[in-house]
């Protein structure tokens, strides 16, 4: 089984547009990744994964989709489904930063819940 397919659900499992969107994101559609991803990641209308959030944020950012650059890094940062690894972290964060410097206080923000100074 390919890693792809693991990080798929039983379209018995799903409501039709994220039936629609899973086959957007299989055949490489950074969008629908990133969307996936963040239904994975907050549990909507499926079992919360952060293990599968993480493969189509990965997967998004790798296509450079700066949002999921940002979860990317922010994944390596917290661990939270993936290894925590201060060194991909780094590296996520100077890739997104690097794409658009004005946006990175306020996507940082975001993801850590707080105000940035």
């Amino acid at each position: 089984m390919s890693q792809m397919h693991q990080h798929l659900l039983a379209e018995s499992e799903l409501n039709l547009e994220t039936i629609a969107l899973q086959q957007r994101a299989y055949t490489g559609d950074a969008e629908a990744q990133y969307a996936l991803a963040n239904i994975f990641q907050k549990g909507i209308h499926v079992q919360k994964n952060t293990n599968h959030a993480f493969y189509w944020y990965q997967s998004a950012a790798q296509q450079g989709n700066l949002l999921a650059q940002y979860n990317v890094w922010f994944a390596y940062l917290t661990g939270e489904g993936v290894q925590a690894n201060t060194q991909q972290a780094n590296k996520w964060f100077a890739r997104a930063s690097l794409k658009n410097s004005r946006s990175t206080q306020s996507i940082v923000a975001q993801l850590l819940g707080t105000t940035i100074h």
